[in-house]
C-alpha cells in the first residue's frame, strides 16, 4: 500500500511576510509508476498545479 506524507512549507516562509506558502505531498511505495494525485481546497480539485517526479 502507498504511504503519503504532507511536508509543512519551509521555515524560511513561514516566517515571512509572502501570502502563500509551499505544501509538499510524498507519496512512497506504489506500483506501478504512474500515479495521479490531486489537490483539493473545499472538496474541489485545484487545476494546473506545478507537478514533479
Amino acid at each position: 500500500a502507498p504511504s503519503v506524507f504532507l511536508l509543512p512549507p519551509p521555515a524560511e516562509e513561514s516566517s515571512g511576510s509572502r501570502p502563500t506558502l509551499s505544501l509538499t505531498c510524498l507519496v512512497r511505495g506504489f506500483f506501478p509508476d504512474s500515479i495521479d494525485v490531486q489537490w483539493q481546497k473545499n472538496q474541489e480539485n485545484i487545476p494546473n498545479l506545478p507537478k514533479s517526479g
